[in-house]
């Protein structure tokens, strides 16, 4: 009986998530994921291929058939990670990273997970949005090469197509200086233009403390605004307000514009310590250490987000109108009856 005890939460999280309705279509506040390429293994444990039933590919099972029965519909035939995917309404896969000098764009590691992610998006009707990321040491040495810069945007267009990707999203952490930013937005006019042409959606990942230029949150379609890493105990109620309410008011963003991001993982604050940054933990792990009640934010000196909170903040996005919520990031929630994502999808029906 012990080696069964491993696959009960994500039965449980599935089981719990088949009785609630899709969020797509069902509220004007939509949920977004952000997907990492380095937890498709995790999500999609074995098959790529889309021939592989889930109960079959879970990491546990060696080789064990589990009954359709015990839990899943007779119908069902598709990978945890797509079951819990498809009740997003945007998935960004993270992330083409510029590459240095003479390598491709796009890594070949990552051709048979958009291939893969491709088919899931063609079965679900989902909308799969491509995230580039990185600082401006990434981006500046390509930017200031045209024939680089260009060879990169067709390259990414070629992606747009191939792929069937809705929409690119921009995550450059973060332009400093008059120079990179401006950079930074002959770039995103660029990125811009392409969205305009293939007739996709564009978005930027920005923070409250990181000032851009102010026609920088004219330009995309949508705002993802990171309410989390902040100064102290990290991503809390009241700073997540202060933050939506400030870039509304200083750069007259339209609420709906706007997109509250919900942490799945805790930091330790510790002062002015160097190692601040370095010392985060998932929600999943502070989970398995710990016995959390729903109000709780706080354990072993992990500030993180806790089931009441998120239910919080999903009234406070309502209550200012915004377009809706982002998570960073999906393999960081727990499978078990206290994940934050079985808690946003109550919270927006």
């Amino acid at each position: 009986m012990n080696f069964f005890k491993p696959i009960i939460p994500i039965f449980f999280l599935i089981s719990q998530i088949l009785l609630i309705p899709s969020v797509q279509g069902q509220s004007s506040v939509k949920l977004e994921t952000y997907l990492p390429s380095y937890r498709m293994k995790q999500l999609f444990p074995q098959d790529f291929s889309g021939r592989t039933a889930w109960y079959r590919m879970h990491p546990f099972a060696r080789g064990i058939d589990f009954s359709k029965s015990q839990t899943l519909p007779a119908n069902y035939n598709f990978s945890r990670g797509e079951f819990i995917l498809n009740h997003f309404d945007e998935v960004y896969f993270f992330s083409l990273q510029i590459p240095p000098n003479g390598d491709p764009f796009i890594p070949v590691d990552m051709v048979d997970q958009l291939t893969y992610l491709k088919r899931f998006s063609t079965l679900k009707n989902a909308n799969l949005n491509l995230c580039i990321s990185g600082s401006s040491s990434d981006f500046i040495p390509m930017l200031r090469d045209e024939t680089k810069k260009d060879l990169f945007l067709r390259e990414l267009s070629n992606l747009l197509d191939e792929y069937q990707l809705q929409g690119i999203d921009l995550d450059w952490e973060f332009p400093g200086n008059d120079q990179e930013k401006e950079f930074y937005m002959d770039f995103l006019t660029d990125l811009r233009d392409l969205s305009e042409t293939k007739q996709k959606s564009l978005s930027i990942a920005v923070s409250r403390f990181r000032s851009l230029p102010d026609e920088a949150y004219q330009l995309p379609d949508k705002i993802h605004l990171m309410t989390y890493d902040f100064y102290g105990r990290h991503s809390t109620l009241e700073s997540t307000r202060e933050a939506l309410e400030y870039m509304i008011a200083r750069y007259d963003i339209p609420p709906e514009k706007l997109w509250m991001g919900i942490p799945y993982y805790g930091r330790i604050f510790d002062g002015y310590s160097p190692d601040y940054w370095k010392k985060s933990q998932s929600y999943k792990e502070i989970v398995r250490q710990n016995s959390l009640l729903a109000h709780e934010d706080e354990a072993q000196g992990y500030y993180f987000n806790g089931a009441d909170t998120v239910s919080k903040k999903t009234e406070l996005g309502k209550e200012l109108g915004l377009g809706g919520f982002f998570v960073w990031e999906i393999g960081q929630d727990s499978l078990s009856e206290k994940s934050l994502t079985l808690t946003l999808f109550e919270s927006l029906q």
